[in-house]
Formats: structure tokens, C-alpha cells, sequence
């Protein structure tokens, strides 16, 4: 009974760490995208020359 109260926390210490690791992954994403914002007339100037 022990192994099984034992792989229910680790499973729930990896399932925690790869949640909060998603959870970052998107913070940083749309930090990024806020902090460099996509500027469309640069890829319309570049294309005509």
C-alpha cells in the first residue's frame, strides 16, 4: 500500500512540474509579444524593394 500512496505523490509531483512549466512557457510568450509587437508594414516595405 505504501508503493501505491508513494507513485501517487510522485505522479503528482510530475504532473505538477509539467503544468508549471506550461504555465510559464505561456507567460514568457505573451510577455515577448507584448514587449515585441508584430509591425506588418516592415514586411510590406521589405517585399517591394
Amino acid at each position: 500500500m505504501d508503493d501505491i500512496v508513494l507513485g501517487m505523490q510522485l505522479m503528482q509531483y510530475g504532473l505538477s512540474g509539467v503544468f508549471l512549466v506550461l504555465i510559464l512557457f505561456y507567460g514568457v510568450i505573451t510577455l515577448m509579444m507584448k514587449l515585441l509587437p508584430y509591425r506588418a508594414e516592415d514586411d510590406e516595405n521589405r517585399q517591394s524593394e
